[in-house]
């Protein structure tokens, strides 16, 4: 049963004395029957936590499986609980679980321990697995798909499931095709899946008693009125902070209706965007720039202040009033003023429209600075200057709609026809490349990294291209404290280049090697193409990053094989 919201802003809200004696019992009695069915509802979790390896025993993960087994108990599931799971307790295991799933209920995994990935199928050894080669691992561990499988089959209205499943694989030496971390997972819908961290990266065990994702877990689930998508918000920013952003969480998948671990119905209208409807407002409440009134409605298209909005540029429009700043107001700004037109050209209908990014020089990369409150890493050091010839770059993330144009293909998680492409690898975007030249005879490419962080700055060194100030960042990002999910293209306001989403949406694949640092990085805007060329480097941040991995200068690699529902990219040109 979807939870109840009672608007106390709609206008249907009757504010009569005499009414309300009558609304209170109606609320209170509502209130009531909403509590009551949730608490009829079927809750089943299987708890599984594997510590007693015979090759690489981890300190955690038993704990980790008993104290979320006595939260969910707590909270009125049905709870399955294996601690140090072995080959001949998989199939038991399993069918008792099944056994307390009905058609319609909430079904909940959580398991910790090793879990590895071979030609993209994810398993979880039992700890008396002896494995020697890849052919071993199968018959000795608990799979994804048997997971998969098991809740399929339930028919349940709602899945969720929660991996602290990252760490180091024991066995990697002896396998053929080693990979780190987990491969990700099509979800199916009505499914949520939780990793300690994204596809192909490791994820920490934990100092304390519980693992680093686990913890966090564990404390996010005591807001029990709040939404699981935003559970697992608070789950990323606790465990980016506690690993000084080297670990972030990933999830996959999507759910119809909501769920809660209490009550949803203690969750409030003012918990649930009132708060960033006004704090974007007030941001652009006092503009003269009518683009950034559009940008509002454009992410409150019925928001609080949206009719004032209207009203606004109606009036902006019919007196003339200028579609962009181009002087300096009389106040300052937190974005620079736009210096000229912004060059624009497409080299066919359905291609990527791509900007002119003028000649320049700019230093590139963090001054190490060990007094900031978050200080800069040091792969983005020795910040060094740069020479940037005249390119050009694509206005916006590639779309799916112009993915398919030249792949005839539909990769991506969150469907929709101006939402960035994403579930594509460093790899898939060398073949997009490849047919687009086909295609147009144009020189296309990725950017460098150098050439991404010269067209994202715009001419500045703040942290980000409008200035120092991350309140702002609701203007120019779709990122973590306003958005679950990808975000159309150019919905928000463009750098002074005139690109677009060049903080958030999604990461950015660049064509640079990784390197830990800037030493013998080249100092002419090509690409490094010497390092560990197995993984590439991505810029710009998500829809699930936090304002301190938004930064111009804030880098991250994946292996170039690997591609996730937070990862897309731009292309650029020769000129």
């Amino acid at each position: 049963m979807s939870a109840l919201r009672i608007d106390f802003n709609s206008h249907r809200y009757v504010k009569s004395a005499m009414f309300r004696p009558f609304l209170t019992f109606l609320i209170s009695f509502l209130l009531l029957g909403s509590s009551f069915a949730q608490q009829k509802e079927t809750r089943v979790a299987l708890v599984i936590g594997n510590s007693a390896y015979k090759t690489s025993p981890l300190k955690n993960p038993v704990n980790d499986s008993r104290d979320m087994a006595a939260k969910l108990r707590a909270l009125g599931f049905t709870v399955v609980e294996r601690n140090n799971l072995v080959v001949k307790q998989i199939g038991s295991t399993l069918r008792e679980f099944r056994s307390k799933l009905v058609p319609g209920s909430v079904a909940l995994i959580f398991y910790a321990g090793h879990g590895l990935q071979i030609k993209g199928e994810n398993y979880f050894p039992t700890v008396d697995a002896e494995i020697s080669g890849e052919e071993d691992v199968p018959n000795q561990s608990l799979s994804m798909r048997q997971i998969m499988d098991v809740l399929g089959d339930a028919k349940t209205r709602l899945n969720l499931v929660f991996l602290d499943a990252c760490r180091n694989n024991p066995y990697s030496r002896s396998f053929r095709s080693a990979s780190d971390g987990l491969s990700r997972v099509t979800a199916p819908t009505g499914t949520l899946i939780s990793f300690a961290t994204r596809p192909g990266s490791i994820a920490a065990d934990g100092d304390g008693r519980n693992g680093l994702y686990t913890g966090a877990l564990l404390q996010a689930m005591d807001n029990k009125g709040q939404a699981i998508e935003q559970v697992l918000k608070r789950v990323v920013t606790s465990v980016k902070a506690g690993s000084r952003n080297q670990q972030e969480p990933w999830m996959e998948g999507s759910i119809e209706g909501e769920f809660c671990f209490g009550d949803c119905m203690t969750t409030t209208v003012a918990q649930v965007g009132v708060s960033d409807d006004r704090a974007l407002w007030d941001s652009v409440k006092d503009s003269r720039d009518v683009n950034e009134l559009k940008a509002y409605l454009a992410q409150f298209p019925r928001g609080v202040f949206a009719g004032l909005a209207s009203t606004r540029i109606k009036a902006m429009e019919q007196s003339g009033a200028p579609q962009v700043v181009t002087t300096a107001p009389s106040q300052p700004v937190n974005r620079p003023v736009l210096a000229q037109a912004v060059n624009t050209y497409k080299d066919c209908d359905d291609c990527p429209e791509m900007v002119v990014i003028p000649a320049g020089t700019f230093l590139m990369g963090s001054k190490a600075d060990p007094f900031a409150a978050v200080p800069p890493h040091t792969d983005e050091q020795p910040q060094h200057g740069v020479s940037v010839r005249s390119f050009s770059m694509g206005k916006f993330e590639i779309t799916q709609e112009q993915w398919y144009a030249v792949m005839g293909t539909t990769p991506s998680n969150f469907k929709g026809r101006t939402l960035p492409v994403e579930m594509v690898s460093w790899n898939d975007t060398q073949e997009f490349v490849q047919k687009l030249i086909q295609k147009t005879g144009k020189r296309y490419r990725l950017p460098t990294e150098a050439e991404w962080e010269y067209a994202a700055r715009a001419g500045t060194q703040t942290a980000y291209s409008f200035g120092d100030d991350a309140s702002q960042l609701g203007r120019y990002a779709s990122f973590f404290a306003n958005s679950l999910q990808s975000r159309p293209v150019g919905e928000k306001l463009p750098n002074s280049f005139g690109l677009h989403d060049m903080h958030g949406n999604v990461w950015e694949w660049t064509q640079d090697c990784w390197n830990i640092s800037y030493n013998g990085a080249p100092a002419d805007g090509s690409a490094w193409q010497s390092g560990r060329c197995l993984q590439r480097v991505l810029r710009g941040g998500s829809y699930g990053s936090n304002h301190h991995n938004l930064r111009s200068a804030f880098r991250i690699n994946m292996n170039a094989s690997n591609g996730d529902s937070l990862s897309g990219f731009r292309v650029a040109r020769d000129n």
